[in-house]
């Protein structure tokens, strides 16, 4: 049985939709005012394997995913930059979908704009506002400003498990001086001249921040949805405030299972712009495969921190090579002259076989744990190169069992999204120097080895050293 840590309880729940087996999924998306950086991908991925795993496990997902187009951000690069904010809006939604699809990360079912939803925001406010949820207050020539009531709605904190009493003004919390009570939000805000702004019951202005991701919400997917995810960084006041609007509003229960995903550190510090350290997707991509960064992104469960520095993810991208050389020795195998004579020990990649799903299906079960999932297709992995490395020739059995792993290590590693689809064969200067490298080593000559081995890197492929001084080829990236 799925098993999910639902951030609203602080347990490890069994996973039950409202409205089984459709499930109703929304993730919090980007705020399109520049590139995504690692820690936008990790989130991005994480949940798509949640999607997928879902999915796999006989669910109906639907799946939205916000994209947040009007902002104090978006409108400070637009005047920074001379530029309408839609245009900016425009520029980095195609640079995220450019990411994501790089990534291979699976388009939500619905990806909303904020600005497509205003009208929607505009009739949740008033709702808030005629039940005493929410006041309006003075602000520009232009309009109004509309706050949310904090202490009209009881179980504010619920949560991030924060006393309301004891929460302070603080930079997570937005400053106004019109605010009734430190922890009141903005629910619309009245432009200043020159700012986007649309018309409204309280003038000229835009949504704040918090209500956008509850109108879509409601709009899309009803009251009450099953899950609802993001970064930590959320639960306060972001999704603590969407909680707030629509359970004040609605007087139903907004969301069963709320899941957060950890943040990632740049050599042991928090990425941040004051550090310097953002390191953006896109520059990643050009360093290091999309099934490479996936399985770093993986290798830790999704509610952990993740460390990183180039020491780390080239280690992980050594494992990733390791494990998908697998297939392409797989393949030659399949390919190769059998013997009939010849026996091969199978007993043992026999196990692993009828193993290797049930522990990813027990992994991912325990809270969509990856690391674990990972570990059993790697132990099947490992367990079939050493079948292929017995001098032996591949027989007829043997082959059948190889179908077998490669036919779960793509269904099951391709849900992780980790295996490459990509397949090259060396060109003949590279077998040439491969072949010239086995002599010098027959020599002792291993300095000149090495430097073979090198040049070979160089070329896009890595050698290979197998038992009986034969070597394989295999595409390097």
């Amino acid at each position: 049985m799925l098993k999910i840590t639902n951030t609203l309880t602080g347990n490890k729940e069994p996973f039950g939709p409202l409205t089984p087996p459709k499930v109703k999924m929304y993730v919090c998306g980007p705020t399109v005012y520049d590139d995504i950086h690692i820690g936008n991908a990790r989130s991005a991925v994480n949940f798509d394997v949640i999607r997928k795993y879902l999915a796999f496990s006989g669910f109906q997902v639907t799946y939205v995913m916000n994209i947040t187009d009007i902002d104090d951000r978006i409108i400070k690069k637009a005047i920074d930059e001379k530029r309408e904010y839609s245009e900016v809006a425009a520029t980095y939604t195609k640079a995220y979908f450019d990411v994501i699809e790089k990534l291979g990360i699976q388009k939500a079912d619905i990806h909303p704009k904020a600005t497509e939803y205003i009208a929607e925001m505009i009739g949740l406010i008033s709702g808030l506002i005629e039940k005493g949820h929410a006041y309006v207050v003075p602000s520009t020539d232009l309009g109004k400003d509309v706050l949310f009531d904090s202490p009209t709605f009881k179980s504010y904190g619920k949560l991030s498990g924060k006393n309301l009493e004891e929460l302070q003004e603080g930079a997570r919390v937005e400053k106004n001086e019109t605010k009734k009570n430190p922890t009141d939000f903005v629910l619309w805000k009245a432009s200043k001249p020159g700012e986007p702004q649309w018309d409204s019951p309280w003038g000229k202005g835009r949504p704040g921040w918090h209500i956008e991701c509850s109108s879509m919400v409601r709009k899309l997917l009803g009251d009450s949805i099953d899950i609802h995810g993001g970064g930590i960084d959320l639960i306060f006041p972001h999704h603590e405030n969407e909680i707030a609007q629509c359970e004040a509003f609605t007087e139903k229960p907004y969301v069963k299972y709320w899941l957060h995903n950890g943040f990632i550190e740049i050599s042991g510090q928090k990425m941040s712009k004051s550090l310097g350290n953002i390191w953006k997707a896109k520059d990643a991509l050009k360093d290091f495969r999309p099934e490479v960064l996936r399985y770093f992104f993986l290798s830790a469960h999704y509610r952990s921190g993740l460390n990183y520095d180039r020491e780390i993810l080239e280690a992980n991208m050594r494992g990733w090579e390791e494990f998908n050389q697998t297939f392409q020795r797989i393949e030659e195998a399949l390919t190769a002259p059998h013997s009939d004579a010849a026996v091969m020990d199978l007993l043992e990649l026999r196990l692993a076989i009828d193993e290797v799903e049930t522990k990813f299906k027990e992994a991912m079960d325990d809270d969509f744990n990856t690391p674990k999932a990972i570990a059993a297709l790697f132990d099947l992995a490992r367990e079939t190169r050493r079948v292929l490395s017995q001098s032996a020739r591949v027989t007829p059995g043997a082959k059948s069992l190889l179908a077998e792993v490669l036919e779960k290590l793509n269904l099951l590693g391709g849900l992780l999204g980790i295996v490459t689809t990509e397949r090259a064969s060396a060109p003949k200067e590279v077998e040439e120097l491969a072949q010239a490298r086995v002599e010098l080593k027959k020599e002792k000559k291993f300095k000149e080895a090495d430097e073979i081995r090198a040049r070979v890197l160089a070329m896009g492929f890595t050698i290979e050293d197998v038992q009986g001084g034969h070597f394989r080829i295999l595409p390097k990236k």
